[in-house]
């Protein structure tokens, strides 16, 4: 949090040096005029006992790297005028795509009768789909999280209490959905699966969790295995989409040795993966009958962020910004 503090305050720093040259005669006063419009402040009252909070964009000092792009900074929470927190965004996308007045979409998402918000990030698929993330308020603590599970995966909408959609791009280049449901038991978001209508409705049924504060052994397994699956189509769907780049870009040797050399680095993961977690649950001093499922526990989290990191690859394939 320290270094995001110094950040933020180097561009006023800046900006007193340069009023100070100018002064002097040594930068002409037209480049002291602003280089960029800023983004409108919000107020939303979350909840009846949450109260109302402010919400304002900052820039940092690498707003304008990219030529015509909004740029990157800090979503600011305040209350009454304090600070709550800062949490670092980029809006990768073209400054005419995004509203200045509505910036923040504000919804109930997890279904707990408070407000979260979702942000654009960019867009893919030639600009046809979002690329959004997803913060949650937690009533405990009073600030908002990033949802990993959902976040920069693609365009997220809600459906239902305590559930949404996300729709998000394949290494192909089309597009495909899924249902994620927030489950209170374990204050977790977890992807739904669609079972036969029945009576003219579609069920969404829960996938297998593995609860955090109880981890049991069979539960744990069968999530795990399940989301080890779902990491497996998700590699094999970046790994052929990049070789689409790379034969363009490098030549087709060269794409079909970035293929080995993926697939090898995938079992690596495992690999580690598995010994990791089998001595990190040891270091936590884990009973012993409760070893098995904790080390379930372990994996499931670390194929978990691992799924997150690839979406957003694959998202970043679709749009044609991914570097070899």
């Amino acid at each position: 949090m320290k270094t995001k503090i110094w950040g933020r305050m180097r561009v006023p720093g800046a900006l007193l040096l340069t009023a100070a040259l100018a002064a002097c005669g040594h930068v002409p006063l037209h480049f002291l005029q602003p280089q960029r419009s800023g983004l409108q402040a919000l107020t939303q009252q979350i909840g009846l006992d949450a109260g109302t909070l402010r919400f304002d964009f900052e820039f940092d000092d690498k707003a304008d790297a990219v030529e015509g792009e909004v740029g990157s900074g800090y979503i600011v929470v305040s209350r009454d005028g304090k600070e709550l927190q800062a949490l670092p965004h980029a809006f990768e996308l073209p400054r005419e795509r995004l509203d200045r007045q509505a910036w923040l979409d504000f919804k109930d998402f997890n279904g707990d009768g408070l407000l979260d918000f979702k942000v654009t990030r960019l867009f893919a698929m030639d600009g046809k789909l979002s690329v959004d993330s997803l913060y949650q308020f937690d009533a405990k603590t009073g600030n908002f999280a990033q949802v990993d599970v959902v976040s920069n995966a693609g365009e997220i909408a809600a459906t239902e209490p305590g559930c949404l959609s996300l729709k998000v791009v394949n290494a192909a280049g089309t597009s495909q959905q899924e249902s994620h449901c927030f489950a209170p038991a374990t204050a977790r978001w977890v992807r739904a699966k669609a079972d036969l209508p029945k009576k003219g409705k579609a069920v969404a049924k829960v996938s297998a969790i593995c609860d955090p504060l109880a981890p049991e052994l069979i539960s744990c397994r069968r999530a795990r295995i399940e989301q080890d699956r779902v990491l497996l189509t998700m590699v094999r769907e970046y790994r052929m989409g990049k070789k689409q780049v790379l034969i363009g870009s490098l030549g087709k040797g060269y794409a079909e040795a970035y293929v080995r050399t993926q697939h090898l680095d995938h079992q690596s993961w495992h690999r580690y993966r598995d010994a990791r977690c089998a001595s990190q649950v040891r270091e936590q001093g884990v009973a012993v009958k409760a070893l098995p499922a904790a080390t379930e526990l372990c994996r499931y989290d670390w194929s978990r962020d691992q799924l997150r990191r690839y979406k957003e690859q694959v998202a970043r394939l679709g749009e044609g910004n991914s570097k070899p």
